[in-house]
């Protein structure tokens, strides 16, 4: 079987069948044009450079083209990076495009199993009939179990954002039974409900990116517009309920630097946006020390939506590295974390990789 594009080693050839997923022409200081490639497969995503040999036909290959790429792999800026020597397009009918998608580990009909259990356990009857609505839709929870939770950062591949939205549930639902204040049916229906845009928001055709919708208004906004829709079937629902449920959804980004209009001004709002919070970093994190052994060193790479490096033997009681046995150390289904905006620079409702 073919090594994936990440299983190379720095200086070994590539021979790889791949995804285009970006593609920019850029000049060297001598004013030579060089390509800059963005190539994925169901390792993730990776960089990848094209100093010369290449002619119109290539500058002009649209997003999701299949290739066949040859090259060397490198390291470069920490990071593993493909100097490309040939790139030819294949022809539809001869790939599988699932193969080049890197997806979750759980199985999705063992996720949706916890989300029907989840939603059995609300014992507020206007908020449970709400969630039987939401996900009781077959069309809906096709795209649930499909959705990535976003393009980089946390949970970047199929089923992603089901499986994140299951973290929050149970890291929200734990803080909120430490609090007899916080109401449980609230916080687990906002927690269910708070990325739920996302199903729009995202595309994830051969490769993961922004729907129009998603660009123009982002999945703060279209996860609101879906509630509102929900709402709207159910006779007389408690319009003081609904307001703190799309608070919910607007507020869980915490701030207006991050792509949220409001804070959280609620206490389950603040639960969720927490929950939200930790997992989204936690399991980002636990992304880049899974592929940590592309770099020597006790430190991962730079990570820049943290602002610091990460000790590679953290958790452990000694120096190995406690991720290096695990399937996201093989790269088996992780993106690369690399962030191409800070927060300010994305969708002011939007925010896409959080």
């Amino acid at each position: 079987m073919a090594k994936t594009l990440r299983e190379h080693d720095a200086g070994e050839a590539v021979d790889a069948i791949c995804v285009l997923a970006g593609l920019t022409v850029r000049q060297t200081r001598q004013q030579k044009p060089f390509l800059r490639l963005e190539l994925n497969d169901s390792s993730g995503r990776i960089d990848a450079v094209m100093w010369d040999g290449f002619d119109d036909a290539v500058t002009s290959l649209p997003q999701g083209q299949v290739l066949r790429v040859r090259g060397r792999m490198e390291a470069y800026d920490e990071k593993p990076q493909v100097v490309v020597n040939s790139i030819s397009a294949l022809a539809p009918g001869s790939y599988d495009p699932s193969e080049f998608m890197p997806a979750s580990e759980r199985a999705p009909g063992e996720m949706l199993d916890e989300l029907d259990g989840i939603i059995a356990s609300v014992s507020n009857s206007v908020l449970k009939q709400l969630l039987e609505i939401a996900c009781g839709d077959n069309d809906f929870r096709g795209k649930f179990t499909q959705a990535p939770a976003a393009k980089r950062w946390h949970q970047s591949y199929i089923g992603g954002l089901l499986e994140h939205t299951l973290n929050v549930v149970a890291h929200a639902r734990a803080l909120a039974a430490r609090y007899p204040a916080v109401d449980d049916d609230i916080v687990t229906a906002g927690a269910l409900l708070h990325d739920i845009g996302k199903i729009t928001e995202y595309t994830w055709e051969g490769y993961l990116d922004s729907s129009t919708e998603g660009k123009l208004v982002g999945h703060l906004v279209i996860g609101v517009e879906l509630l509102n829709d929900w709402i709207a079937r159910i006779k007389d629902f408690p319009e003081p309920l609904a307001w703190q449920l799309k608070h919910i959804v607007l507020s869980h980004h915490g701030s207006l630097e991050y792509g949220s209009p409001v804070p959280p001004r609620t206490l389950e709002a603040l639960v969720v946006h927490f929950a939200d919070d930790l997992d989204s970093k936690v399991s980002g994190v636990l992304k880049v020390l899974g592929r940590s052994q592309e770099i020597s060193g006790d430190w991962t790479e730079y990570i820049r939506l943290m602002d610091t490096k990460f000790y590679k033997a953290s958790g452990s009681g000694d120096n190995d590295n406690p991720q290096a046995d695990s399937p996201l150390a093989a790269g088996k289904h992780r993106n690369d974390t690399k962030r191409e905006n800070n927060p300010q620079e994305q969708s002011l409702f939007g925010g896409d990789d959080y």
